[in-house]
């Protein structure tokens, strides 16, 4: 994904319904859709074979525009702290959702995790569409990342819409998540950002 073209044509795609694009990001290869699009969110499902009570996470643009999604009440100076100092990066926050925040990627739960990507590709597509992306790692649930695009290709490319080669994932290490949900913050998994909470 290193021309203009090849980023045009992710936008287009992501910008119809039921589309899925594969596609390197900051950490591993990842599975991207519009999160308001219950096609495409559908479809996610089924190409990972993951079930339905797993939630997918979001990535967006901006810390501004994590109050959209986000219970007032879950923006402590505490949380407001760990966003501006590792984000955009490799930390997935779970916050405690506003009730107008969609259900399609939570799986009903009452959370939502959140990450902005330093990958200025993302970062483009994301103030290029006029929607989160929904996202999560690319590969069969309970198996190991794909770490190239041959890789994902070989294992699930007749079911996404489009693969973008953006060469090999050389650590293949997904991002950290931290749930803060109940203001307490918890560490759910360790990875590319280390964290003393």
């Amino acid at each position: 994904m290193n021309s203009e073209m090849d980023l045009d044509l992710v936008i287009k795609t992501l910008k119809e319904d039921g589309k899925v694009v594969a596609l390197k990001t900051d950490t591993v290869y990842g599975l991207i859709c519009n999160a308001f699009d219950k096609k495409s969110t559908d479809k996610i499902y089924h190409i990972k074979n993951r079930e339905n009570k797993k939630p997918l996470s979001i990535f967006l643009k901006s810390i501004n525009e994590v109050k959209k999604y986000v219970a007032d009440e879950n923006l402590t100076s505490y949380v407001k702290r760990i966003m501006e100092k590792y984000w955009p990066g490799a930390l997935t926050i779970v916050f405690k959702k506003k009730d107008s925040t969609f259900d399609g990627i939570t799986s009903g739960l009452s959370s939502i995790g959140i990450r902005i990507p330093n990958d200025k590709n993302i970062l483009y597509i994301l103030n290029h569409v006029n929607f989160p992306l929904a996202q999560t790692s690319c590969n069969i649930s309970g198996e190991k990342e794909y770490s190239n695009a041959n890789e994902i290709k070989d294992k699930l490319g007749n079911s996404i819409d489009l693969i973008v080669d953006g060469g090999e994932v050389k650590n293949n290490m997904p991002s950290t998540i931290l749930s803060v949900e109940c203001n307490e913050p918890i560490i759910l998994r360790d990875g590319a950002i280390k964290l003393d909470v």
